[in-house]
């Protein structure tokens, strides 16, 4: 009797010191706050994560940004920089990531995301209207943020004038305009 206490004993110390060999190797899914509460921690990659859903098109989703490095860390940039971090409730439409051209942010919010990579001294040397427009009106109201080619790095002058143009009639004409929701007319050089 006493050699099978001693090998059922063996036998619970080896498979504890293998659970506790494994919880050491594998990463924390769970750790508990300054307030005892505990906080679940996302196992996967959020800017994969966006990929199940926000499938690239023929162009390729991230357009300009693809291949160009982020200031701030010296890292590819990726999805969450722009938009932020999802939460769960995501699908159902929070306000939880940056959707630029929505109403629900206000152009500070969406300018300061572009902001946080375009330094505004280098963007008034670019074109003058980005020092008068910075904090009036949402930088994803003039360019597009994921095709393969800015409509406004290719528009010509006379293009890019007549949308300075159309979007000040519309701020004229209508009450209800707002500068955090502009959409860039589509016209070709």
């Amino acid at each position: 009797m006493s050699v099978l206490r001693s090998l059922l004993t063996a036998g619970v110390l080896a498979t504890g010191l293998l659970w506790a060999t494994a919880a050491s190797t594998t990463p924390q899914m769970a750790q508990e706050n300054a307030e005892g509460r505990w906080v679940v921690t996302q196992q996967r990659s959020a800017d994969k994560a966006c990929l199940d859903c926000h499938k690239p098109d023929q162009e390729g989703m991230h357009g300009t940004h693809a291949e160009v490095i982020n200031p701030n860390n010296n890292l590819p940039v990726t999805c969450t920089n722009c938009h932020g971090n999802p939460g769960p409730d995501h699908r159902e439409g929070v306000k939880d990531v940056m959707r630029f051209n929505n109403p629900m942010y206000t152009v500070e919010q969406q300018n300061s995301v572009c902001l946080s990579c375009h330094l505004p001294e280098q963007l008034q040397k670019a074109f003058w209207p980005h020092d008068v427009h910075v904090t009036k009106v949402a930088c994803a109201s003039c360019h597009d943020l994921h095709p393969k080619q800015d409509t406004m790095k290719v528009l010509t002058d006379k293009g890019k004038v007549k949308i300075c143009v159309d979007c000040h009639s519309d701020q004229r004409n209508n009450p209800d305009f707002n500068p955090a929701a502009v959409k860039l007319r589509k016209e070709q050089p």
